[in-house]
């Protein structure tokens, strides 16, 4: 009688990912678009703002127009998101403590 050693690679089985349903790409993409719109209604309020408060969360008033006049589609939160990022590591790297 024999034995042999069966090895299964379970890590390759849990890499992958299970291929998106129609249904779960429309519930997806319909998330994506409510979240794009609560955003843009939400950034039209930062314009409220004076300069000082808006440069406290790392932004500026020309910032906020830009976000605002991308594409319907594109999330404005995100380009602020990243625009206040950056900026930040600038001011990090440059070595400013004001």
């Amino acid at each position: 009688m024999r034995t042999y050693d069966h090895h299964i690679d379970l890590d390759l089985a849990d890499s992958r990912r299970p291929v998106p349903t129609l249904f779960t790409f429309l519930r997806r993409s319909a998330i994506r678009m409510v979240r794009t719109w609560r955003n843009r209604a939400v950034i039209g309020h930062l314009n409220e703002l004076d300069d000082h408060q808006l440069l406290d969360i790392g932004l500026r008033r020309a910032d906020i127009a830009e976000a605002m006049t991308s594409t319907f589609f594109a999330d404005p939160g995100l380009h602020l998101t990243i625009t206040a990022r950056e900026r930040a590591r600038r001011h990090i790297r440059s070595g400013r403590t004001d």
